[in-house]
Parts: structure tokens; sequence; C-alpha cells
């Protein structure tokens, strides 16, 4: 049993927006996500998905999308992304779950998981104080995802207590990455991170030369990781 993860899948079965359009990264996409993802990752696995799941505009539009997500190997646990405009109340997402039958896909917000004892927690987040362009609407917005991820945090230490798990890592999930485009970290997000005991920290929302321009390494004990599909030639990471 292993745990994996990879955001931005992009899926538009259901819509009528293929990645291809944004060059050749993307060609074929959809078919190499099933391959990569069904040759490492076992019924047995967990893959935490970062956001940008689906280009659909309203939950019920969603259909072929969870379809094909729930035809892939293992356990998912889906975090919402900046394109995810579907996304409503966990109570809608998870009866629109349950009339579909789909039975590998539950949904990550305020929450945390345990998993392989390790706790699984993450939000979305948003842009951040230190890029430009940061306006009053960015800090309401950036100052409620704060407030979901220390209520996820919070989860996760209330399930730690409540089973008495050592945890091997405390894993956080965000959507946008918690460094400003000079690498600096966020004193917002990470401080909170800092703060419950994060061993590592996967993000995506980059492509292209921005994913290549991404911090990864280890800043005070979290290990950061960008998990975009397209910088993973869409095949999932092992954490």
């Amino acid at each position: 049993m292993a745990i994996f993860t990879m955001s931005d899948l992009h899926l538009s079965l259901g819509t009528d927006k293929p990645m291809e359009v944004f060059g050749s990264a993307w060609d074929n996409y959809i078919q190499r996500i099933y391959d990569n993802w069904s040759s490492c990752v076992s019924a047995s696995d967990t893959v935490l998905v970062g956001g940008d799941i689906s280009w659909a505009m309203h939950l019920n539009d969603c259909t072929e999308d969870f379809a094909f997500i729930d035809s892939l190997p293992g356990r998912k646990l889906l975090f919402k992304g900046n394109h995810d405009y579907w996304w409503e109340s966990m109570t809608k997402m998870n009866s629109f779950l349950t009339a579909n039958g789909f039975q590998t896909i539950e949904f990550m917000q305020n929450n945390a998981v345990i998993c392989e004892d390790c706790v699984i927690t993450g939000t979305r987040g948003w842009s951040l104080p230190g890029d430009g362009g940061f306006g009053e609407d960015d800090e309401k917005i950036y100052n409620r995802e704060l407030l979901r991820l220390e209520l996820s945090l919070q989860d996760g230490e209330r399930l730690l207590t409540q089973t008495g798990i050592l945890p091997d890592k405390k894993i956080c999930v965000l959507h946008y990455p918690p460094f400003t485009r000079e690498h600096i970290p966020d004193e917002g997000v990470v401080s909170l991170m800092e703060k419950y005991g994060v061993t590592h920290c996967f993000y995506g929302h980059l492509h292209s030369h921005s994913a290549y321009n991404s911090f990864e390494g280890a800043v005070n004990g979290i290990q950061y990781r960008l998990t975009s599909a397209d910088y993973l030639k869409f095949t999932p990471f092992e954490v």
C-alpha cells in the first residue's frame, strides 16, 4: 500500500476544452494519465489529487470526468483548485458521488484523513501577498484559505490524538504554491504548516516555464514538491 499524488488533471470529457490547445506537452494527455496511473497505482493505494480536476462548470457536468477518475486504480482524495468551478458544499458533492455510484473518490475540505500512518491535510490556497497585483479581494480569499488550512491541520491533530498514531509523515496538499515567484516562503501559509509539524507539502497550479522555475526542496523541515500533471509527465508521484 502506497500514497501517490498528482494535481492539475484538467479533464474535459464532458466539456469541449481539451488541453492539447496549450501545446504538445498535453498531447493525448487523458490516455497518458490512464496508462501511467494504471501502471504504478494499485487498488490498495491512495492518490492525492491537488486541484484543477475538471473543466466542467457545474457538478452535474462532471459525471464523465469523475467516471474516468473512479475507473482508475486506488482511493482518490480530491482537493479544490482555482478552475474547479463545479465545487459545491460537501453535502452536495457527496450526494453526487452516491447518486452516480462513485466509490473510490473522497473530497477534502476543512478536514483531514489518516492514511498509511500518515495524516493528510490541505486546502486550495490562493495568490500570495508577496506577488504583484495582490489586491483587497485577493486578501479576503487568502485569509479565508488560511482559515481553511488551519481547520484541516487541526482536524489532523484531532485524528492523531483520537487514534494514538505517531505519524510517519504529515502531508499537506495545496493547489497554489506557498512561495512567491522569487521563491520566498509565504509567512501565513508556511508558518501554519510549521506550527502543526507538516513534513511534506505538495502543490500544483504551475505549468510550462513557471513549473520549471518552481521551488522544490526542504525548508525548516518541510519537503516541498510540485506535482502538476504535465510537470510529472502525467505519472503520479509516490510520496
